[in-house]
């Protein structure tokens, strides 16, 4: 909803998405406008599909407004409503009201629905998804600018790598920072550091999906952080040996022609494993996998010996890995 004022507004809108903030933030804007150009107790009106009624919902969207040029008309959690009374909604968005904006907000709506189809034929259907991993510390950093400030790259990233993907604990955590800083406009790792605690333990899958992506410097990132967390190093080089032995499996199987779904069957994987270590694979030739693996033998045989910090030796071969230059991939120290 791009819309600045209400009469720009269209007639009908349905949002929906899983993450309540992101909901919760485009129904206060629009809340906004009303107390900008009317008055909410007139001009708004809101619904709880657990127990609305597609009649009463359409009465109040067939009011006059009182000072706003529109009345906006929120239902929340309209994905709980019957199927007969989203119906009728549906029926509504053909012919709706010239002064009135209706808000359906759900969690999640299926897209052969009258509802879904009818909104949608209006322009006014938007997915409020939550942003991906890669996507967060560019998402915390707008929300400081919505705020008024501004943060680091670093200070992103540090913020995230803190609290996780938990979008509202994020803004609340961000309030934190802003409130410790006082004046200060440019804020940065240190202030996220002195006020937010560790709340979001790294995943050995995240490792292990840094490791998958070659991506060298999150790699490093997240293995000092199962460290310091505890994680073992025999347990963190065991686990990602197995994840090549995967990732060798599925390039195998992708050469020989098997199709995806016989892959997964092959491998025994769900679908989603597959998917996520297939998009990993195509980062590799096979040849490259075996020479890590190769490599991790190594490493392996100079931590058992001592020749060299074991935690070093695992370093210098993730990076390794993670390298696309083509150098052979050796747990040499």
């Amino acid at each position: 909803m791009a819309a600045s004022n209400l009469e720009a507004l269209l007639p009908v809108y349905l949002i929906f998405g899983k993450e309540e903030l992101l909901l919760e933030r485009a129904l206060r804007r629009l809340r906004d406008m009303v107390a900008a150009e009317g008055d909410p107790d007139f001009d708004f009106d809101t619904f709880s599909g657990e127990n609305a009624k597609a009649d009463d919902v359409i009465a109040a969207a067939n009011t006059l407004p009182f000072i706003a040029p529109k009345r906006l008309i929120v239902v929340r959690d309209a994905d709980k409503m019957s199927a007969e009374e989203l119906g009728l909604l549906a029926e509504y968005a053909k012919n709706p009201s010239p002064v009135a904006t209706l808000v359906l907000a759900a969690s999640s709506i299926a897209r052969n629905t009258r509802i879904y189809k009818a909104v949608d034929a209006l322009g006014g259907v938007s997915e409020y998804a939550a942003p991906k991993k890669s996507e967060l510390p560019g998402w915390v950093s707008k929300l400081f600018l919505a705020k008024g400030r501004t943060i680091t790259r670093d200070g992103a990233e540090t913020l995230v790598r803190a609290v996780g993907k938990d979008l509202r604990r994020l803004d609340s955590e961000a309030d934190k920072v802003i409130a410790y800083a006082g004046e200060k406009q440019q804020l940065e790792r240190a202030d996220v550091e002195a006020v937010v605690v560790q709340s979001a333990p790294t995943s050995i899958f995240e490792f292990l999906d840094a490791l998958g992506a070659r991506e060298a410097a999150s790699a490093l990132a997240l293995l000092g952080d199962l460290i310091d967390s505890g994680e073992s190093l025999p347990g963190i080089q065991a686990m990602s040996l197995r994840h090549l032995r995967s990732l060798i499996g599925i390039v195998s199987l992708r050469d020989r022609g098997m199709s995806s779904g016989e892959a997964a069957r092959a491998l025994k994987l769900a679908d989603w494993q597959y998917r996520n270590l297939a998009r990993q694979a195509e980062r590799f030739r096979a040849e490259e996998l075996i020479e890590a693996l190769r490599g991790a033998a190594e490493g392996d045989a100079k931590m058992k010996t001592s020749q060299g910090d074991p935690r070093l030796v695992f370093e210098r071969w993730v990076v390794s890995v993670c390298d696309r230059s083509g150098h052979s991939v050796t747990g040499r120290a």
